[in-house]
């Protein structure tokens, strides 16, 4: 728990604490802007939050750089750690030697650590921040308690709230499974997307089914006459086949484009002649006022161009059709390979063409239709997955409400006596609820809200509350006597500001200034002195 806070800039330096209750009290004629919402968010700056930064600025603005050193005692261990506003993501760690700078997450995890969270459990600042209700915060809604800002989304608390509980075990197995199926889904997306595999609509589905059967028959009508010719038609569709077929087809491609390289080369070589006097004049019939010297000039140009070019493609020439006839040869022999693999070298080549064709049709369709049922399956898993989700989902939220509302319902009876009613709240999928039945007066709806929260405090390991003056707003004096006691028999801790304590029982005022570490007033101010009046 946090012992101890040592500050230069407070009224009073070293401000000391301890379990169950802990008070900051302000006086009898509830004077304001005396610094208690700040003293109380300097507490939670002390406990790994920011919002000081932020809400207290006009403090650092008058005050300066603000640096405080807070000690924890954990298993009867002291921890000293030491942050200031002009580093607030370094914490020092002084207990440790050398005393090391480490980031805010690092304090944040050591926090998390030694206040016994779960490993899978929420992080620290997630835990606490929803109940340490200050001044500015905005958290202090009576009828939206679990939100940490006003607009924080229920899809936000839900997993936190779950995770509170230590209800998410059973989740976590079902969201890793989601995230694997998910992985598969989106690598057969990229294999659709990228074009490796045609996307399959049900009518695409029908028109593959029909062609398969189309091809079933086709190939069959082969294999019959493959067999009259004592062939085995297995060796032409086999793996070797395919890939021999493949490899000729590739050939056949490049003979058609060498075959067309090598006739533009030997067209420049026949036609690329010297023009001569007659052809200009032939021009000149049909254009009268060509230039005749300067086309011939241009001409004589690329006449000398023309011999140094001569040469390299005479040689470029006889490379490619050496290359042509390699390629020929290579073809012939592929389609030797391809009847010998097959049994059928006294046979036309055609008939293995035509089985490899239909085979290689028929292998595609069928890896469409093997992707749309892999495709078909991964997506009923997802829906299948997420239902099982929704399903533990909801009936975590219900053991949830189950825990609150009976709990809610015992605090609520010993702040209020002549059976009080009794808020409920109400854990839906999408959103929640926190009714306060049929009292629903201010005072009424503050103190439903603080049994919710010793609600949390009692069930789960949410290790601190912070209540500012505003949670205390127009409760009654005899319920908050009552409260005033829960607080103080509480073995987690409770830092609050509470003031006009003159209203309450002297065993109510005795009991807070048993637990008081700092009294404020106008005359005692937490950052000793006021910038509120205008100069």
């Amino acid at each position: 728990m946090l012992k101890e806070l040592r500050c230069e800039k407070l009224l009073k330096n070293k401000l000391t604490f301890h379990s169950g209750l802990n008070a900051l009290t302000g006086p009898d004629d509830g004077a304001n802007s005396i610094g208690k919402s700040s003293v109380l968010m300097l507490i939670d700056f002390a406990l790994a939050g920011d919002d000081f930064l932020k809400l207290c600025a006009n403090v650092i603005e008058n005050v300066g750089i603000i640096t405080i050193e807070m000690d924890f005692i954990f298993d009867e261990i002291k921890y000293s750690f030491s942050r200031s506003t002009n580093d607030p993501k370094t914490v020092i760690f002084k207990s440790e030697q050398n005393s090391p700078e480490k980031t805010i997450d690092e304090y944040r995890f050591f926090l998390k650590t030694k206040y016994n969270f779960p490993e899978s459990g929420a992080s620290f600042r997630s835990v606490v921040n929803p109940f340490f209700r200050i001044w500015g915060k905005d958290n202090y809604n009576p009828n939206k308690p679990l939100n940490s800002f006003p607009s924080e989304p229920y899809s936000n608390i839900k997993p936190n709230l779950i995770k509170i509980f230590s209800l998410q075990d059973g989740l976590n197995t079902l969201t890793k499974e989601k995230s694997k199926i998910e992985k598969k889904k989106n690598i057969l997306k990229g294999v659709f997307e990228e074009g490796y595999i045609k996307p399959l609509t049900k009518r695409d589905s029908s028109k593959v089914a029909e062609r398969l059967k189309e091809l079933e028959k086709e190939i069959d009508e082969i294999k019959k006459s493959i067999e009259n010719h004592s062939i085995n038609a297995s060796q032409i569709i086999s793996e070797e086949s395919i890939k021999i077929k493949s490899e000729k087809d590739d050939l056949v491609r490049t003979l058609l484009f060498t075959k067309n390289k090598l006739k533009r080369i030997s067209d420049n070589l026949t036609y690329g002649s010297t023009l001569n006097k007659k052809s200009f004049d032939k021009l000149q019939d049909y254009f009268p006022d060509v230039n005749i010297e300067k086309l011939a000039k241009i001409e004589q140009f690329h006449s000398g161009v023309s011999k140094i070019l001569k040469a390299e493609l005479k040689d470029e020439k006889e490379m490619l059709e050496e290359q042509l006839n390699s390629l020929t040869l290579a073809i012939s022999s592929a389609e030797i390979k391809l009847l010998e693999t097959t049994g059928m070298l006294e046979k036309p080549s055609g008939l293995v063409d035509k089985m490899l064709e239909l085979s290689f049709e028929e292998k595609n369709l069928r890896e469409q239709m093997r992707f749309r049922d892999i495709k078909s399956s991964v997506e009923s898993k997802v829906s299948e997955l997420n239902d099982e989700i929704t399903l533990k989902t909801v009936e975590s939220l219900v053991a949830i409400e189950n825990t609150l509302n009976i709990s809610m319902s015992k605090f609520i009876s010993r702040f209020y006596e002549n059976n009080p009613v009794v808020p409920q709240i109400n854990l839906l999928e999408n959103r929640y609820e926190f009714s306060h039945n049929a009292d629903s007066g201010t005072g009424k709806a503050y103190a439903n809200m603080i049994s919710l929260d010793m609600s949390f405090l009692e069930k789960t390991y949410l290790p601190i509350l912070i209540h500012d003056l505003i949670v205390f707003s127009n409760i009654e004096d005899h319920a908050m006597e009552k409260i005033i006691f829960e607080y103080s028999s509480s073995q987690k801790q409770i830092f609050i500001a509470i003031d006009k304590l003159a209203r309450l029982s002297k065993v109510s005022q005795s009991l807070i200034k048993q637990n008081e570490f700092l009294t404020l007033s106008p005359e005692k101010l937490a950052f000793k002195k006021s910038w509120k009046k205008r100069t």
